[in-house]
């Protein structure tokens, strides 16, 4: 087999790959969304008056749509187009609430022995950035490096850092 045609193979697996996990991941998402919603026709039959009880719901991933290289965050959508910046929040998202260490992020976004994690975390703040400007704030906060590692944090509660001082 010639060096192309692998190359070629390398490619179609990696594309199908990556469309296999966006299946499941929409699949665990209707998986969620149907449980929430059999808990609140449960919650609501339980009441006897149809009040609802408030309760925190659970974190839902961000929509990474491949198609139109976008992202789908709390009823916004981001164009990121074919950038390092989107391939690295779909990767995040596949692990959402799971560390993924700086080693694999290298290989899989920026496949290049030669890259170091310098390169990661400014690829990281861009992401950061293009986030927040796209009105995602939120969701770049989500985005959280540790030890060699980064995770999409879906599961801790968003943090809020525009705290004014009451005024007296």
């Amino acid at each position: 087999m010639t060096t192309d045609l692998a190359s070629r193979i390398d490619v179609l697996t990696r594309q199908l790959t990556e469309n296999i996990m966006g299946a499941a991941l929409c699949a665990q998402e209707i998986v969620t969304i149907v449980r929430e919603i059999r808990d609140g026709e449960r919650r609501h039959d339980a009441s006897g008056n149809g009040a609802r009880l408030h309760e925190a719901r659970p974190a839902h991933r961000p929509l990474v749509d491949e198609s139109t290289l976008s992202v789908i965050w709390n009823g916004k959508t981001l164009h990121l187009g074919h950038t390092k910046s989107f391939w690295l929040l779909a990767r995040l998202t596949r692990s959402a609430n799971r560390y993924v260490t700086h080693l694999d992020l290298l290989q899989e976004i920026w496949d290049d022995e030669f890259t170091d994690t310098t390169v990661l975390r400014a690829g990281v703040r861009r992401l950061r950035v293009k986030l927040r400007d796209g009105g995602m704030g939120d969701l770049a906060d989500a985005v959280i490096g540790h030890h060699g590692r980064y995770i999409l944090n879906l599961s801790a509660p968003p943090h809020h850092t525009n705290v004014t001082a009451p005024s007296h």
